[in-house]
């Protein structure tokens, strides 16, 4: 089956997050993941 486009749309959002602070890409990374992890728990749970 097709990925849900909520996935789609986070992974741009957080694409958009790292161009807009390149100063604090390291921290923004750390972000990122705890993010992508949280929503692909969610996922889960629906």
């Amino acid at each position: 089956p097709p990925p849900p486009p909520r996935q789609k749309q986070q992974q741009q959002q957080l694409q958009q997050q790292q161009q807009q602070q390149p100063q604090q890409q390291p921290q923004q990374q750390q972000q990122q993941q705890k993010q992508q992890q949280q929503q692909q728990q969610r996922e889960q749970q629906q």
